[in-house]
């Protein structure tokens, strides 16, 4: 058995999939906010308070601004 530093074997691993975590990083990084706020828009508890929030998600996604939330995400953060 060949020694390996636990920093190449962690290197070697695939690298894992994962669209929807990925979906969120990058609309946290757009939008200049953290995570578990974007996380608050997708489960549809909050939504953003600033309108060019909403655009990049509407661009991002396909999805028109006025359909991407709806009327019972009263709070906006």
């Amino acid at each position: 058995m060949s020694k390996t530093l636990l920093n190449e074997y962690y290197q070697s691993l695939p690298e894992q999939i994962a669209p929807k975590t990925d979906f969120i990083r990058t609309i946290a990084e757009k939008c200049n906010v953290g995570e578990p706020t974007v996380r608050l828009w997708v489960k549809g508890k909050t939504k953003p308070a600033n309108p060019e929030h909403v655009k990049l998600i509407s661009v991002e996604t396909g999805i028109p601004e006025d359909m991407l939330f709806s009327e019972e995400s009263e709070e906006a953060v």
